[in-house]
């Protein structure tokens, strides 16, 4: 048992260092960004986290995006391109509108990104609907006020 806590007070060490290494300056940055295996698409690996309590959508842990100063989440899943869509979930300041564009990295795209967001979510929690008409790596930005969120994903 002490050999367990001994490990976990290591392990929070280690994430708050690597936390507080994160650059401060650029907010649209990812919080952890690699390069994929599977291709030249440099994905931003979602982060295992618990939101701030919202009394509109009591999460629970999961796989997030957040930008540095965690002021923005989104919700990651396995996207989709074409007519379907992804129902995103967000986390944002509170009384901001949140805006979400998005472009393809390794290809041109005719068809335009699509997000559908609905008014008048008074807390920081948001629920969108986006639209990625191809398959591909795309580039996502969101920005609600002075927040922004960017993250790069594969689209199936």
């Amino acid at each position: 048992m002490v050999r367990l806590r001994v490990l976990l007070v290591e392990m929070a060490l280690l994430v708050l260092a690597v936390v507080a290494a994160a650059p401060k300056a650029d907010q649209t940055q990812p919080v952890t960004a690699r390069p994929s295996s599977e291709s030249t698409c440099p994905i931003t690996q979602p982060v295992q986290a618990t939101p701030p309590n919202d009394p509109n959508a009591p999460f629970g842990t999961g796989r997030w995006y957040i930008n540095v100063d965690r002021s923005m989440w989104a919700i990651a899943g396995q996207w989709v391109g074409g007519p379907k869509g992804n129902k995103v979930l967000w986390i944002r300041p509170q009384d901001t509108n949140l805006t979400v564009s998005a472009h393809r990295l390794d290809g041109d795209d005719a068809t335009p990104f699509r997000a559908d967001i609905p008014c008048c979510y008074r807390t920081g929690f948001q629920a969108t609907k986006i639209y990625f008409p191809t398959s591909g790596c795309w580039e996502v930005t969101a920005t609600a006020g002075r927040s922004a969120l960017r993250f790069v994903t594969k689209v199936s």
